[in-house]
């Protein structure tokens, strides 16, 4: 397996605040968590991999979100989550 495209961070790293399961991510964004994990592999979002397990930052996942094509919420407002708690009208 290689790993040339992936951006997967294995050092230990200074706390680095809020980080999400694959499972997690794919409930906020709504899709399917291997979808999330296809993302991970081909280097389009980040993650930290704390032994076998994938953690995506909350700065990661905000700045991935930038980029995707905007989606409203059924309340027309980003989740919390990814706005650090501010919502976005």
């Amino acid at each position: 397996m290689t790993s040339e495209a992936s951006t997967v961070v294995t050092a230990d790293l200074a706390p680095i605040g809020t980080l999400y399961t694959t499972s997690e991510v794919a409930k906020l964004l709504r899709v399917n968590q291997r979808t999330v994990q296809e993302w991970i592999r081909t280097g389009a979002l980040a993650a930290v991999r704390y032994g076998r397990l994938l953690r995506i930052r909350q700065a990661d996942l905000a700045a991935f979100g930038e980029v995707l094509p905007h989606r409203t919420t059924p309340a027309g407002t980003a989740p919390a989550e990814l706005t650090g708690g501010q919502g976005v009208e």
